[in-house]
């Protein structure tokens, strides 16, 4: 299987010449640590909020003045959209690292794909051991995600057993969006009881908006904290979790990868 075949294509980015506050709100908004860099669709790099604290702000460098093209790492890990699933999760293993970008024919930046993703897509949880294996470090070299801590971590055994199915994850900015997708999911024929519900404020009226669950904290080890408005989705997917990235996709939630039970 290729990885154009179920990738997601929504990528933010930062532009080089945006200034480190510029990259810093977006951070914000988007609740991630790190960003792509591209000139147009070209993929130049990678900037972290690690970059910008200790590589400009602690030498004493003014955001609101200073380009990410000074602090960016050129250094990214990418693979080809038509390259297939095991070659993506041997540059992974090779490289001890979760995720990868994404890149075209014409070496545009196209998507991002996830240890959790190429495991369910394919049904083949071992690819996703043997890859864990040798990923012996959490804090290899982040993408753009929706959070450092909601991921495709499939060997965070606690939170996957309670939650008890395959898990897909996606962040909505706003309600009205995250409900179209719920609805959605319904369709699919997604009950209201595998999807569950995190918000900041309000989670107890959508919840009985739309019949679904809400996510006790238990249940997902260090929530973040979202932004007001912000909906966090989690659906219990099972062998369905192709079907149900489908559907976050559609409506461009900010992808937060899959989780996967250990059996």
């Amino acid at each position: 299987m290729q990885l154009k075949e179920f990738i997601n294509y929504r990528v933010e980015v930062v532009q080089p010449g945006d200034t480190l506050q510029q990259a810093a709100e977006k951070m914000r908004d988007l609740d991630v640590g790190s960003m792509p860099v591209c000139d147009g669709q070209s993929l130049l790099g990678i900037v972290t909020d690690r970059d910008i604290t200790i590589r400009a702000t602690a030498q004493g460098q003014d955001p609101t003045m200073t380009p990410v093209r000074d602090v960016m790492s050129p250094d990214v890990f990418f693979c080809f959209e038509d390259q297939e699933v095991e070659e993506a999760a041997a540059i992974m293993r090779e490289n001890q690292i979760r995720r990868l970008f994404v890149l075209n024919e014409e070496e545009e930046l196209v998507g991002i794909t996830s240890l959790g993703e190429l495991a369910t897509v394919t049904g083949n949880r071992d690819l996703a051991g043997e890859t864990l294996e040798r990923i012996s470090e959490p804090d290899e070299q982040e993408l753009a995600e929706p959070d450092r801590q909601v991921q495709d971590d499939v060997s965070d055994e606690d939170a996957s057993a309670e939650l008890g199915e395959t898990t897909v994850i996606g962040l909505f900015h706003d309600r009205e969006t995250a409900k179209q997708a719920i609805d959605d999911l319904k369709a699919a024929a997604f009950t209201g009881d595998s999807i569950f519900i995190a918000m900041d404020d309000g989670q107890e009226i959508l919840v009985r908006e739309t019949g679904t669950q809400a996510l006790a904290a238990e249940l997902m080890p260090n929530l973040p904290e979202l932004a007001p408005g912000a909906v966090l989705l989690l659906v219990e997917a099972d062998d369905r979790a192709a079907a149900a990235l489908d559907v976050l996709n559609r409506h461009q939630a900010v992808p937060g990868g899959v989780r996967i039970p250990i059996d």
